[in-house]
């Protein structure tokens, strides 16, 4: 049987050698199958991070924007303000020099308000939509400060 086993033994041989190499080929095409399913979940991941990024970004000049144009618009009713504000401040002191100047006009001025006014005045506030649906039905509202009617 020695003589059957050193034929066998160079062929054995071989064929482990060949087994070998069979695994090790296969090994290495499972890791590279593994690596290249990274890869394909890496590429994902950082297409997915370009967008996202890409999405942010747009969204910060969208905000930048409109803070902008809220900037402006703020300005211009700054302006608008201290327009009517300086106006106003004409007006009244227009008002006074007239009261100064016309007797007239001073003696309206000082004088009491007409009823009518004074029912206006008088009027309770609207102070919320219910009371709104109440003036048009004609209900009664509250006095002022009262808090809403039920």
């Amino acid at each position: 049987m020695n003589a059957i086993a050193a034929r066998l033994a160079p062929i054995a041989l071989r064929a482990a050698a060949i087994a070998l190499v069979v695994l090790a080929i296969a090994a290495g095409w499972f890791y590279v199958k593994s690596l290249r399913a990274e890869l394909v979940d890496a590429q994902n991941t950082a297409r997915t991070a370009q967008e996202t990024v890409g999405r942010r970004d747009a969204t910060i000049a969208d905000l930048q924007h409109k803070e902008r144009e809220h900037a402006k618009a703020l300005a211009q009713l700054d302006a608008k303000r201290a327009g009517i504000a300086a106006s106003l401040a004409q007006s009244e002191t227009d008002f006074e020099a007239l009261k100064h100047e016309n007797e007239a006009l001073r003696a309206w001025a000082d004088g009491a308000l007409p009823d009518d006014v004074v029912r206006l005045y008088g009027r309770p506030a609207i102070t919320g939509a219910d009371e709104y649906l109440a003036m048009r039905a004609r209900r009664a509202l509250h006095a002022a400060g009262d808090g809403t009617a039920h």
